[in-house]
């Protein structure tokens, strides 16, 4: 289940960069879409996936150690797409949708990555586990969803993340559990509570890439 907030108007005026990379592109696309785009061109891919590359192990090596040690950092999309994974117990108590005293600490490892809102667009999507019904599960990921998008508000408000960064959140409740986690059991239920961020390559990136090229 697919939601897309404006966290900015991002209004198409002279003194704007990249006039058609607007939030209106990619509001009613699924995940799949919005995981596909925007698409690097084929000469560009390996200059890209590099770049990308390059920053996700800088990202690694800035966590801070009490983050860096439950905090998965890795590459999808053929190496394009930067995917950060936090346990949900880094972020909430268990059944509960408020953010816990030390998310904001864990959530701040994200902040370098946001500084420029041309390089990457933001998918977050909310995981849980299969206990309960589908009504409680997809009620319980997306009022954590609305947590996360409160919190980057704030963010925005105190300057540290620019209003014109594309962010667009996503809750899917059970409906995506890890691969290898079909068997009911403790550590498959906890893997699969999770909250999944993607920073795909946006315009300005793949402009600097294509000079790197």
């Amino acid at each position: 289940m697919l939601f897309v907030f404006c966290l900015a108007a991002h209004a198409q005026t002279e003194a704007d960069p990249y006039p058609d990379y607007l939030e209106e592109t990619f509001m009613d696309m699924d995940f799949e879409g919005n995981l596909a785009s925007p698409a690097v061109p084929d000469n560009l891919k390996k200059s890209v996936s590099d770049y990308v590359k390059k920053n996700a192990e800088e990202f690694q090596r800035s966590l801070p150690g009490q983050v860096s040690g439950s905090v998965k950092v890795e590459l999808t999309r053929k190496g394009e797409v930067i995917l950060v994974t936090y346990p949900s117990e880094e972020l909430f108590n268990p059944n509960d949708t408020l953010l816990s005293r030390y998310a904001d600490r864990s959530l701040q490892a994200l902040l370098p990555l946001m500084k420029d809102p041309y390089m990457y667009k933001v998918v977050y999507a909310v995981s849980c586990d299969d206990t309960g019904t589908d009504s409680y599960r997809y009620a319980l990921t997306d009022a954590r969803m609305n947590s996360i998008y409160d919190w980057l508000l704030d963010k925005i408000d105190e300057g540290r993340i620019p209003e014109e960064i594309i962010i667009i959140p996503d809750t899917w409740g059970a409906s995506r559990p890890l691969p290898g986690t079909s068997q009911p059991s403790r550590e498959n239920r906890r893997k699969n509570r999770r909250v999944e961020f993607y920073f795909i390559p946006g315009p300005r990136l793949i402009e600097t890439a294509a000079k790197s090229n």
